[in-house]
């Protein structure tokens, strides 16, 4: 799938998701190194059952990726953006905000 249908795919098809509470995950840039990585790839790992995932960051730039790949990518990519995993069936998704807070969902059955 190209990044423009990665990108409305994703808009349409993650609205309905059960949300956790905010979590604080850090921020990775010159005045504070405290991102959590290990914290965030433990959750990434307990939620997705695939090792594909789709990283949403816009209409032109979305793309598939490993997932072990995308969390290396993600400190990097927060200082310049918002950041949403979601797996391949768009059931569920990790959603990153530029002030180092995350959480995650996942559709209800």
């Amino acid at each position: 799938m190209d990044a423009k249908n990665i990108f409305i795919s994703s808009q349409h098809r993650l609205k309905n998701l059960d949300w956790s509470d905010l979590i604080y995950v850090g921020l990775d840039h010159e005045k504070a190194n405290e991102y959590k990585a290990e914290m965030v790839a433990e959750y990434a790992h307990k939620l997705f059952d695939e090792s594909e995932v789709y990283v949403i960051i816009g209409r032109h730039d979305s793309h598939s990726s490993t997932l072990d790949e995308a969390l290396n990518k993600v400190s990097t990519l927060l200082k310049t953006t918002d950041v949403m995993l979601c797996d391949t069936s768009f059931i569920k998704a990790m959603n990153f905000d530029m002030i180092g807070v995350m959480s995650y969902g996942q559709k209800h059955n």
